[in-house]
């Protein structure tokens, strides 16, 4: 490996609802990803992969079904252990956690 192998992100154990998995953080092959989180046309359907991602990583054994039927009460806590592991500072992510805290309470 080289020195820039040293660049690699390390995941962090979060607990989400009863459960603790390890969230890894994202790649330089992920920038596309989070281009379409940045615009509102592409955000719902881009959220939806990166959870996809981040947790087929966690949880390697997790059917698209599981992850599809997780509580939508579990958006938040998901996004900032998402945030935090990559580093994003929270606060410039305000209204889109904003967002989703709206979506929950229409649920």
């Amino acid at each position: 490996m080289s020195k820039i192998g040293l660049l690699a992100g390390k995941g962090k154990k979060v607990n989400i609802g009863e459960i603790e998995i390890e969230i890894k953080p994202l790649s330089v092959s992920d920038m596309d990803l989070m281009m379409k989180l940045g615009k509102e046309e592409t955000q719902t359907k881009a959220t939806k992969e990166l959870f996809d991602k981040v947790l087929k990583q966690a949880v390697p054994d997790a059917t698209d079904e599981e992850i599809a039927g997780i509580s939508i009460e579990h958006l938040t806590s998901i996004m900032e252990a998402i945030m935090e592991v990559n580093g994003i500072d929270k606060n410039t992510n305000t209204q889109f956690l904003a967002d989703i805290k709206a979506k929950q309470k229409g649920k």
